[in-house]
Parts: C-alpha cells; sequence; structure tokens
C-alpha cells in the first residue's frame, strides 16, 4: 500500500531508511550503491561522530573486499524527488552469494542447503543484530527519544541473469536463499546487467523467476493488497503495474578502473559562451557502438520505478511492515526461546536439587548406620539402596 505523506514533524529531521544490497557473486552491488548515490539529491553525508573523515572528500562506501554485511560509513541525507520527504539513508553492501558452475545440470536431488546456509548466516545474523539493538532499547527503563531506527526496511536481491536464463528461473541456492532472507526483511528480487539482455529474454525471465518464486512460496514483497482495507483506483493501478515488473530489470553507470561511477554532461554545447552554456545534467549509464543506455530512462530500465518504490511510495509501508511483523515476528521467537531455555534449566536445576537431597538424606543414614558400629550400640542402622 503506497505510503501516505502527512506527517510534517519529522520533514526537519527526516525519515529513516536502511537498505541491504545482496544477491549473486558479479551483479554489480557496490556499483549499485554508488550509482543510486549519483541519482540523490543528497543534501550531507551524516557520519557517526567517532568515524568523522579529517578529510571531507573521503568515501562513505565500504571496501571492495568485505567477508560481511557493511553499512557505509555515512548516512545521506536527501530529499526525494517524488514527494519532497527528507530521507536519512544507510546503504549496506554485502559480499556475493557464489553460485556453483554448471548449477543447472546438477541432479535434482542434490542438496545445497549447507551452501545456502554457510552464505546466509552472515546476511542473518546482521538482521537479527539491528533487531537485537532495538529490542535492547526497548527494553531500557529511560528509553532515549532519539534513538536510531536500526532495522534493515528492504533488501535488493540481484540476480545474476544468465544463471537465470540457464536454470530458467530461480537456482536451488537461491530458493533456500529467498526462504530464509524472506522471514527478516521486505526482498526485492532484480535482475542485474538488464542491458545485455532483449525484451523477450526479460519476459521469460520474469515468468519464470515469479513461477518459481510462487511454486515454492517464497514471501517476497509482491505488493499484495490488504483485503480488509479499501483501495483507491490510482493505487491499486499502480500495485498491479509494480507486481508485472517483478523482479526489477536494472542496470548500472559505467565504472572507471579505480571503481568510481562515471557521471558525464548528456551533451556539448559546442562553441557557445561560457555565459550562455546552460548547467548540464548528469549522464548515468552505458555507452555502445550501437547506442547509449541510460539508468534513469524507464524505457531502458526499471530503476526509477525501484527507486521510487523504496523512497516514494511505499517507503512508509516497508517501514511498517518490518517493524510490526518482521520485528515482532523475530521477537515473539526470540523470547519463546528465552522462556523454553528458562523452563529447561528450571527441570533440570530441579531434578538436580531432588538427586542432590536424595544423596543427603543416604549419607546422612550411613553415617548414622556407622556411627552405630563404632560406638557398639548393637544391630546397625538399615540403609535404603537409591
Amino acid at each position: 500500500m503506497p505510503a501516505k505523506k502527512t506527517a510534517r514533524g519529522r520533514r526537519a529531521a527526516g525519515t529513516p531508511f536502511n537498505l541491504l544490497v545482496t544477491g549473486h557473486s558479479g551483479t554489480g552491488k557496490s556499483a549499485f550503491l554508488k550509482t543510486l548515490y549519483e541519482t540523490l539529491d543528497v543534501q550531507k553525508l551524516v557520519w557517526p561522530s567517532s568515524e568523522t573523515p579529517a578529510d571531507e572528500s573521503a568515501s562513505p562506501f565500504p571496501p571492495a573486499d568485505i567477508a560481511a554485511p557493511t553499512p557505509c560509513a555515512a548516512k545521506f541525507e536527501f530529499d526525494d524527488d517524488s514527494t519532497g520527504e527528507r530521507i536519512v539513508l544507510r546503504l549496506i553492501d554485502s559480499p556475493g552469494l557464489p553460485i556453483p558452475v554448471n548449477v543447472h545440470k546438477a541432479p535434482a536431488e542434490r542438496d545445497y542447503s549447507h551452501l545456502a546456509n554457510a552464505w546466509s548466516d552472515e546476511i542473518i545474523r546482521y538482521l537479527e543484530s539491528q533487531f537485537e539493538a532495538t529490542l535492547l532499547e526497548e527494553s531500557k527503563v529511560k528509553r532515549n527519544p532519539k534513538s536510531p531506527d536500526y532495522q534493515t526496511h528492504a533488501c535488493l536481491y540481484l540476480l545474476d541473469p544468465q544463471i537465470c536464463y540457464a536454470n530458467r528461473g530461480l537456482t536451488p541456492v537461491d530458493r533456500l536463499t529467498l526462504k530464509r532472507l524472506c522471514t527478516r526483511v521486505n526482498v526485492f528480487p532484480c535482475l542485474s546487467k538488464a542491458d545485455l539482455l532483449t525484451i523477450r529474454q526479460i519476459k521469460d525471465l520474469r515468468k519464470w523467476i515469479m513461477d518459481d518464486i510462487n511454486q515454492n512460496d517464497i514471501p517476497i514483497y509482491k505488493f499484495v493488497e490488504d483485503p480488509e482495507v479499501e483501495y483507491d483506483d490510482e493505487t491499486t493501478a499502480l500495485n498491479a503495474e509494480l507486481r508485472s515488473l517483478l523482479p526489477f530489470a536494472i542496470i548500472n553507470s559505467e565504472e572507471s578502473p579505480d571503481g568510481a561511477v562515471l557521471a558525464s554532461p548528456t551533451a556539448d554545447n559546442g562553441d557557445a559562451p561560457a555565459e550562455a552554456a546552460e548547467p548540464k545534467p548528469k549522464f548515468l549509464g552505458r555507452e555502445y557502438t550501437w547506442g547509449v543506455v541510460e539508468v534513469t530512462n524507464p524505457l531502458h530500465c526499471d530503476f526509477i520505478a525501484l527507486k521510487q518504490t523504496l523512497f516514494g511510495t511505499h517507503i512508509d509501508e516497508l517501514r511498517i511492515v518490518t517493524r510490526e511483523a518482521l520485528y515482532e515476528q523475530w521477537r515473539t521467537e526470540k523470547l519463546l526461546e528465552v522462556r523454553g531455555s528458562i523452563v529447561g534449566r528450571a527441570s533440570v536445576a530441579g531434578s538436580a536439587h531432588n538427586t542432590l537431597e536424595h544423596a543427603t538424606i543416604r549419607s546422612q543414614k550411613i553415617a548414622a548406620a556407622a556411627a552405630g558400629v563404632k560406638s557398639g550400640s548393637g544391630t546397625p542402622v538399615p540403609v535404603e539402596e537409591a
């Protein structure tokens, strides 16, 4: 359900939003974060007081060799293009999921759970650590009204289109991984490198992947409408359109050899005098011998539709679902786990106490019997066997 922009009070502070990008190795996750940054109207970088760099030009992005989910060193405070709302964005990069070569040729019964779990454990651990930070803050007698929003509100799962095409959909590793991730975060599957696909290939991949997701009951974020809520025609049409775009087809802007995103002007003003030259918008995309692909052109990819979904139409719903469904589910599981552990310990402690008590009584009887023999008082006191 698209968000309703009614809260003026948070405009000054900004709406917190945390976005994780993960998925297949080699799909351009880090490049996507940098491309996304270039499309934002960033007003300032919000550095933690302990990490503010001496050099203001220092990059806030994580290094290339990360081994676990790693947030950018600074948050990005920007105004959303469509709503004008101030958003404080934390971007989280992650290592890639290595898909086995020729996985599509492997026997159907092969078990990939070890690989899927080994990789997703780090992601799940990070997501749950953010839930734990929230629970810790809630447990304080005196809560901090300015406590940050730790929870991860959305996850983009980038798929290698060549691997998906060879598998006619998701790989077994993807199915296992997505099922785990969807229990802790709102997941949006995305086709990376969409500029390398024909329109027919994108249609085929969308059908195969969504068939896989539906047949395996993988609860990604599907823009499903609540049957108890009455939606207007515009909202219903928007959700239907966004559902038809799953998985989102995205491209990244070209990068320089050092990993920096290349953002060049869109056109040349020729010999026009300097005073007459108008500011040129950035060009984010890729140049080929046959033409140009633009990141922000809706005819070329779904980058803008995805961006508007995350930061515009559905930002409030994503935050609410994270808080009221995903976090509460984890919290309930955690409390039941703790309760079960306490009950188990109490049972063990009770059993140990009974054993100790029985052993104490028996030792006392043995001691009494021994004392009777020593004193020559007659027949020893009989001792009951345990």
